[in-house]
């Protein structure tokens, strides 16, 4: 009989991400006013905002977060639209929220106690769940069919005004 695999490991982050959760944390370590790179920490790129990274990193976080909604789907998500939509690259309030839930998650998978996975599981998670689901309303993309942004063209007609 093989082993019973009842749960998924979290993803691991791509060696790339890691190196610069690495840095931020080692700049975190610092007492303040005595960072060895003066005025480095700004410069210091964070994962969590992969639209702010460079292309590699960036490339890196996107695929690492494609990962991290499976697993999330595989774990969490009972009910089809509960999970995380295959089209979450289109929907730029989950792409923006996704990373940060993931790196959450990575520091709490760090942790050396519980407590950190508690409050991802309690507080992150199910906030980040009731967000994805409210923005994204009865759209198809909660049962798989893609739907474009409904709010495209009040979008577009305000950026016609806004220079007005």
């Amino acid at each position: 009989m093989g082993v019973l695999v009842i749960l998924l490991p979290f993803p691991t982050p791509p060696l790339i991400v890691l190196g610069a959760l690495e840095l931020l944390a080692e700049d975190r370590r610092r007492e303040p006013g005595r960072s060895a790179r003066s005025g480095v920490a700004a410069d210091i790129e964070r994962p969590w905002e992969p639209a702010g990274c460079s292309s590699e990193l960036g490339a890196a976080m996107w695929d690492w977060c494609g990962d991290v909604a499976a697993w999330i789907n595989h774990e969490y998500a009972w009910r089809p639209a509960a999970m995380v939509p295959a089209c979450w690259r289109s929907h730029p309030h989950i792409a923006r929220e996704l990373p940060v839930l993931t790196v959450l998650r990575w520091q709490a998978e760090l942790a050396t106690g519980p407590e950190l996975v508690e409050e991802w599981n309690r507080y992150a998670f199910p906030m980040f769940c009731d967000r994805m689901v409210g923005r994204l309303g009865e759209s198809t993309c909660r049962t798989g069919r893609h739907q474009a942004w409904p709010a495209e063209s009040r979008y577009v007609a305000f950026l016609g005004t806004a220079g007005s």
